[in-house]
């Protein structure tokens, strides 16, 4: 799937972050997890319901867990460009082994609290 890309100001530090990464593992089991991206903009960055559809297109998908960053990595590279591509990703854990997966340049996932969210 290609992004759609969208025009920002150059050298733009963008970072977004989704709590609903859903997968299958070879086995056909789910992953679940929350995906993290950064990168600096080269004039471009993504249609966020792009993303969204992106994401949720990956439920119907097998990966090794370990492949995962990778994938979402190369679907952000084919479609837009960047600097410093990072992601990281967190999957809840299985088996009580807790996975933080990075593919890319290495960046520190700030979490900010959703204001819109009811609890």
């Amino acid at each position: 799937m290609q992004l759609t890309p969208l025009h920002v100001k150059e050298n733009t530090r963008i970072q977004y972050m989704s709590h609903e990464l859903l997968f299958l593992a070879q086995s056909g089991q789910p992953y679940r997890g929350s995906v993290y991206v950064d990168f600096t903009s080269l004039g471009e960055t993504f249609d966020l319901r792009d993303f969204k559809k992106y994401l949720t297109s990956l439920r119907d998908k097998k990966f090794n867990a370990e492949d995962i960053a990778s994938e979402i990595y190369e679907t952000i590279a084919k479609s837009i460009q960047t600097e410093n591509l990072g992601i990281l990703v967190d999957l809840t854990a299985r088996g009580g082994i807790q996975q933080r997966l990075c593919y890319g340049t290495e960046f520190d996932a700030v979490q900010k609290e959703n204001i819109f969210q009811i609890r």
